[in-house]
């Protein structure tokens, strides 16, 4: 407002001084009509269409009072191209036709409205109505297009944040999957080992110092994968990484088991090939997990048996007990099940688990052979 005040102040000081350097017979009259033209301007960003109204009806007292010319008829044009550039669309419309429109009379102010004079200064101020309303428009459009480039720029920003939480969602879930299955899996195996060696250390010293290397050996290897994982977390440039467990690892788990206290049997059909990264990762944590709950659920006495598919197009991993783990009951806050199922999904492959119809529990994993194009996202 300031500026436009500004403008108007300089507007009325060239009128007035129009009035004043020639013989005019606009007198007192002009000088109040360029008043009532000029005075409106400071406010005509902020309400184009008042002020254009008010600008038109002194325009019309100008017709009345005045018989020429007068400098602040400027302030006409102002005021149009500023509906045209900020005001409502029809009104803009309705204001260049009444402009148009008002451009008769004024050439008609010449004695012989017949003359060509008066013919030429019509043309003259309907050019000058047209600039004024194209260049209104023109404002209007590249506003337009600001305001758009702002929106897009906003909703980017919006999407990156969005992507951004989602990213960190899906690392924060893969990191506890990742913390499940080495604490749970290592825990159970210390209880297992512990539990056994406080049975046998009264019959059997020898058996409770084996348990006691167990549960030494799982929780040194425990402690190490979790600070892998944490150590990913923080980001530390040059730090060693090692390589996560595949299906290589797979009879070192299987083992591992058999020290718990669990008889575990390891098959293995087809002739094993290169498998992705993730993929090998997805079956080896599936075995550790399934491998963890019969365990803590199976019970006294139970046998479990894992078995490794190769097939032409996928490859299946079956873990089975014959325990009772299907009769334990659920908390409900267990994340084992849900963590398999995100680690198989997102690859393309499926997941059932459930009571076998012989007896025991049952987890079925089959993941396509051919890495799948979700890797890379998975891995991120």
């Amino acid at each position: 407002m300031a500026a436009d005040s500004v403008l108007a102040v300089v507007l009325l000081a060239f009128s007035l001084s129009t009035l004043t350097s020639r013989d005019s017979d606009a007198g007192t009259a002009g000088v109040v009509v360029s008043v009532l033209l000029i005075a409106p301007l400071p406010w005509r960003r902020r309400a184009p269409v008042e002020v254009f109204a008010l600008v038109m009806l002194a325009c019309g007292a100008e017709l009345l009072l005045v018989d020429e010319f007068i400098g602040a008829n400027v302030a006409a044009l102002v005021a149009l191209y500023t509906l045209m550039a900020y005001g409502p669309r029809r009104l803009a419309a309705l204001g260049c036709a009444v402009a148009l429109v008002g451009t008769v009379p004024f050439a008609a102010m010449f004695d012989n409205p017949s003359s060509t004079d008066a013919i030429l200064t019509w043309l003259a101020l309907i050019a000058q109505v047209a600039l004024a309303a194209a260049l209104g428009d023109r404002t209007r459009a590249r506003s337009r297009e600001r305001e758009a480039l702002e929106q897009r720029a906003r909703m980017l920003a919006a999407e990156r944040d969005q992507q951004a939480t989602i990213a960190a969602a899906a690392e924060r879930a893969r990191i506890a999957r990742e913390l499940h299955d080495v604490v749970a899996h290592s825990l159970s195996v210390v209880i297992a080992q512990a539990d056994g060696g406080r049975y046998a250390a009264e019959q059997d010293p020898s058996a409770a110092t084996a348990a006691l290397h167990t549960i030494a050996a799982t929780a040194r290897e425990a402690q190490a994968e979790m600070r892998r994982a944490l150590g990913i977390l923080r980001e530390q440039p040059g730090a060693p990484l090692q390589p996560q467990p595949g299906i290589e690892e797979l009879a070192t788990l299987v083992a591992r088991t058999c020290e718990a206290g669990l008889a575990v049997e390891l098959t293995e059909e087809g002739s094993r090939r290169p498998l992705a990264a993730g993929a090998g990762v997805t079956l080896y944590r599936v075995a550790q997990e399934a491998l963890t709950n019969v365990l803590k659920h199976a019970g006294p006495g139970a046998e479990a048996s894992v078995a490794l598919r190769w097939e032409p197009e996928q490859v299946t991993l079956v873990v089975r007990d014959d325990g009772s783990g299907a009769a334990a009951e659920d908390d409900g806050r267990g994340r084992g099940l849900v963590g398999m199922r995100e680690r198989v999904e997102p690859r393309g492959g499926s997941l059932s688990v459930g009571p076998h119809p012989d007896g025991g529990f049952e987890v079925r994993a089959v993941i396509p052979a051919a890495p799948v194009r979700a890797e890379a996202v998975t891995q991120s």
